[in-house]
């Protein structure tokens, strides 16, 4: 057989399987890497759940209470955090992801904004709305397809859309 019609070997396997291989590595890379990064999106997400979970507990306390969230309207977000209570222990200069959490009291919302280190967050907001329907607290995300400047619901756990 003529050398130049043999196929070319490395390490025991021809040129075409190699470019084959690669191919196949191609493809499946092209699927894993954006959904790698919404899932490093996501873990840094749950900074912003846990920064909420404090001011849901304390709004929730604070209607048994006082029977609506009218004393908090008018408000500035520091002074409604103090009056629930809420420390900044998960937000501010706490927290690497979550810059502000903040009471709503016109569309009953939570709302959180993101600092730089996110920047898949970069001016979006986790918003959660509260429903006060029948004198029990539902909460519920809000994506981007609702309110603009929400997180886009692939960003948001399943336990919140």
């Amino acid at each position: 057989m003529d050398v130049l019609m043999q196929p070319t070997k490395y390490r025991g396997f021809t040129l075409v399987e190699l470019m084959i291989a690669v191919a196949i590595i191609g493809v499946l890379a092209s699927f894993a890497i954006p959904q790698y990064r919404n899932y490093v999106t996501k873990a840094k997400l749950t900074e912003a759940f846990l920064a909420v979970t404090p001011v849901k507990y304390r709004l929730v306390e604070y209607v048994a209470v006082n029977g609506s969230t009218a004393g908090l309207a008018g408000k500035g977000w520091s002074a409604v955090l103090k009056e629930l209570g809420v420390s900044t222990n998960f937000f501010g200069d706490n927290s690497r992801y979550v810059k502000n959490v903040w009471w709503n009291n016109t569309k009953g919302e939570i709302r959180v904004s993101f600092t730089d280190n996110l920047p898949e967050a970069n001016g979006r907001y986790l918003v959660m709305r509260a429903d006060m329907d029948s004198g029990a607290f539902r909460w519920r995300c809000l994506s981007s397809s609702t309110y603009s400047l929400a997180l886009p619901a692939e960003y948001l756990p399943s336990s919140c859309q």
